[in-house]
Protein backbone atom coordinates (compact mmCIF):
# COMPACT_ATOMS: atom_id res chain seq x y z
CA UNK A 1 0.00 0.00 0.00
CA UNK A 2 1.11 3.59 -0.50
CA UNK A 3 2.86 4.95 2.55
CA UNK A 4 1.51 8.34 3.69
CA UNK A 5 5.00 9.23 4.86
CA UNK A 6 7.05 11.12 2.26
CA UNK A 7 10.50 9.86 1.37
CA UNK A 8 13.18 12.42 2.19
CA UNK A 9 15.95 12.33 -0.36
CA UNK A 10 19.47 13.59 0.24
CA UNK A 11 19.20 16.56 -2.09
CA UNK A 12 16.50 18.75 -0.54
CA UNK A 13 13.28 17.32 -1.92
CA UNK A 14 10.61 14.90 -0.81
CA UNK A 15 8.67 12.27 -2.72
CA UNK A 16 5.06 11.97 -1.65
CA UNK A 17 1.80 10.57 -2.93
CA UNK A 18 0.25 12.92 -5.46
CA UNK A 19 -3.05 14.67 -4.81
CA UNK A 20 -5.73 16.12 -7.11
CA UNK A 21 -4.61 19.63 -6.13
CA UNK A 22 -1.21 18.90 -7.73
CA UNK A 23 -2.86 18.94 -11.18
CA UNK A 24 -2.12 22.61 -11.94
CA UNK A 25 1.57 22.23 -11.13
CA UNK A 26 1.72 18.96 -13.11
CA UNK A 27 0.15 20.67 -16.14
CA UNK A 28 2.71 23.46 -15.96
CA UNK A 29 5.66 21.11 -15.40
CA UNK A 30 4.71 18.78 -18.27
CA UNK A 31 4.41 21.64 -20.77
CA UNK A 32 7.68 23.18 -19.58
CA UNK A 33 9.62 19.90 -19.79
CA UNK A 34 8.29 18.92 -23.22
CA UNK A 35 9.10 22.32 -24.70
CA UNK A 36 12.63 22.20 -23.25
CA UNK A 37 13.29 18.77 -24.82
CA UNK A 38 15.17 20.15 -27.81
CA UNK A 39 18.22 17.91 -27.44
CA UNK A 40 16.42 15.00 -29.13
CA UNK A 41 13.35 16.70 -30.61
CA UNK A 42 13.08 19.76 -32.84
CA UNK A 43 11.22 22.82 -31.58
CA UNK A 44 8.43 21.95 -34.04
CA UNK A 45 8.19 18.43 -32.58
CA UNK A 46 8.10 19.82 -29.03
CA UNK A 47 5.31 22.19 -30.01
CA UNK A 48 3.39 19.32 -31.63
CA UNK A 49 3.82 17.21 -28.48
CA UNK A 50 2.54 19.97 -26.21
CA UNK A 51 1.28 22.97 -28.20
CA UNK A 52 -0.36 24.54 -25.12
CA UNK A 53 -0.49 23.86 -21.43
CA UNK A 54 -3.29 21.40 -20.70
CA UNK A 55 -5.88 22.26 -18.10
CA UNK A 56 -5.98 21.05 -14.52
CA UNK A 57 -9.14 19.09 -15.39
CA UNK A 58 -7.42 17.31 -18.28
CA UNK A 59 -4.58 16.25 -15.98
CA UNK A 60 -6.93 15.30 -13.15
CA UNK A 61 -8.81 13.06 -15.61
CA UNK A 62 -5.62 11.56 -17.04
CA UNK A 63 -4.23 10.75 -13.59
CA UNK A 64 -7.51 9.47 -12.14
CA UNK A 65 -7.26 5.76 -11.39
CA UNK A 66 -3.47 5.77 -11.45
CA UNK A 67 -0.97 5.68 -8.61
CA UNK A 68 0.80 9.06 -8.55
CA UNK A 69 3.90 10.35 -6.78
CA UNK A 70 5.38 13.82 -6.91
CA UNK A 71 8.69 15.30 -5.82
CA UNK A 72 8.76 18.78 -4.36
CA UNK A 73 11.11 21.00 -2.44
CA UNK A 74 8.44 22.62 -0.28
CA UNK A 75 7.92 25.42 -2.81
CA UNK A 76 7.88 23.86 -6.28
CA UNK A 77 6.92 20.64 -7.96
CA UNK A 78 10.16 19.13 -9.26
CA UNK A 79 8.86 15.94 -10.88
CA UNK A 80 6.13 13.35 -11.06
CA UNK A 81 5.54 9.73 -12.01
CA UNK A 82 2.38 7.68 -12.32
CA UNK A 83 1.48 4.03 -12.77
CA UNK A 84 -1.67 2.91 -14.50
CA UNK A 85 -3.08 -0.60 -14.54
CA UNK A 86 -3.41 -2.26 -17.93
CA UNK A 87 -6.15 -4.57 -19.13
CA UNK A 88 -3.68 -7.45 -19.02
CA UNK A 89 -3.56 -9.11 -15.57
CA UNK A 90 -0.25 -8.51 -13.82
CA UNK A 91 0.83 -5.67 -16.12
CA UNK A 92 0.98 -1.93 -15.50
CA UNK A 93 2.31 1.03 -17.43
CA UNK A 94 4.43 3.93 -16.30
CA UNK A 95 2.38 6.62 -17.98
CA UNK A 96 4.51 9.67 -17.13
CA UNK A 97 7.89 10.44 -15.64
CA UNK A 98 8.93 14.09 -15.87
CA UNK A 99 11.52 16.12 -13.99
CA UNK A 100 11.88 19.90 -14.06
CA UNK A 101 14.73 20.89 -16.44
CA UNK A 102 16.49 22.90 -13.70
CA UNK A 103 16.26 20.00 -11.23
CA UNK A 104 17.62 17.18 -13.37
CA UNK A 105 20.59 15.03 -12.34
CA UNK A 106 19.67 15.36 -8.65
CA UNK A 107 18.21 11.87 -8.21
CA UNK A 108 14.57 12.98 -8.48
CA UNK A 109 13.58 10.56 -11.26
CA UNK A 110 15.37 7.72 -9.46
CA UNK A 111 13.53 8.42 -6.17
CA UNK A 112 10.18 8.67 -7.96
CA UNK A 113 10.87 5.41 -9.77
CA UNK A 114 11.93 3.61 -6.56
CA UNK A 115 8.63 4.58 -4.91
CA UNK A 116 6.66 3.37 -7.95
CA UNK A 117 8.64 0.11 -8.15
CA UNK A 118 8.01 -0.73 -4.49
CA UNK A 119 4.31 -0.09 -4.98
CA UNK A 120 4.22 -2.20 -8.17
CA UNK A 121 5.96 -5.16 -6.52
CA UNK A 122 3.74 -4.90 -3.42
CA UNK A 123 0.66 -4.76 -5.68
CA UNK A 124 1.58 -7.95 -7.53
CA UNK A 125 2.56 -6.34 -10.84
CA UNK A 126 4.59 -8.87 -12.82
CA UNK A 127 5.57 -6.70 -15.78
CA UNK A 128 6.08 -2.95 -16.11
CA UNK A 129 5.69 -1.27 -19.48
CA UNK A 130 6.56 2.23 -20.64
CA UNK A 131 6.44 4.24 -23.84
CA UNK A 132 9.70 6.15 -23.32
CA UNK A 133 10.89 9.29 -25.06
CA UNK A 134 14.51 9.60 -26.20
CA UNK A 135 15.29 11.19 -22.82
CA UNK A 136 13.52 8.58 -20.74
CA UNK A 137 14.85 5.62 -22.76
CA UNK A 138 18.33 5.88 -21.23
CA UNK A 139 16.91 6.20 -17.71
CA UNK A 140 14.66 3.16 -18.07
CA UNK A 141 17.47 1.18 -19.70
CA UNK A 142 19.57 1.78 -16.57
CA UNK A 143 16.68 0.40 -14.51
CA UNK A 144 16.77 -2.87 -16.47
CA UNK A 145 14.01 -2.23 -19.01
CA UNK A 146 14.51 -3.72 -22.46
CA UNK A 147 13.43 -2.01 -25.66
CA UNK A 148 10.77 -3.91 -27.58
CA UNK A 149 10.35 -1.53 -30.51
CA UNK A 150 10.74 2.01 -31.78
CA UNK A 151 7.46 3.84 -32.44
CA UNK A 152 6.66 6.80 -34.64
CA UNK A 153 3.51 8.83 -33.99
CA UNK A 154 2.02 11.61 -36.09
CA UNK A 155 0.96 14.62 -34.06
CA UNK A 156 0.01 18.02 -35.46
CA UNK A 157 1.97 17.36 -38.67
CA UNK A 158 5.14 16.17 -36.92
CA UNK A 159 6.53 12.68 -36.39
CA UNK A 160 7.38 11.93 -32.76
CA UNK A 161 9.52 8.94 -31.82
CA UNK A 162 9.30 6.91 -28.63
CA UNK A 163 10.21 3.41 -27.53
CA UNK A 164 8.09 0.57 -26.14
CA UNK A 165 9.99 -0.91 -23.21
CA UNK A 166 9.27 -3.53 -20.55
CA UNK A 167 10.64 -4.88 -17.30
CA UNK A 168 9.54 -8.28 -15.93
CA UNK A 169 9.37 -8.11 -12.12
Amino acid sequence: MISPTPIQAEHGFIVRQGRPEDSAAIAELFHLVVNASTEHYSQAQCQAWSPAQRSEDEWRNRLHGTALWVADDGRNLLGFINLKPLNVPGEAEIDCLFTHPKAQRRGIAAELYRKLLRYAVDSGVQCLRVEASFYAKAFFGKQGFTTLKRNQHQRHGEVLTNFSMQLPL
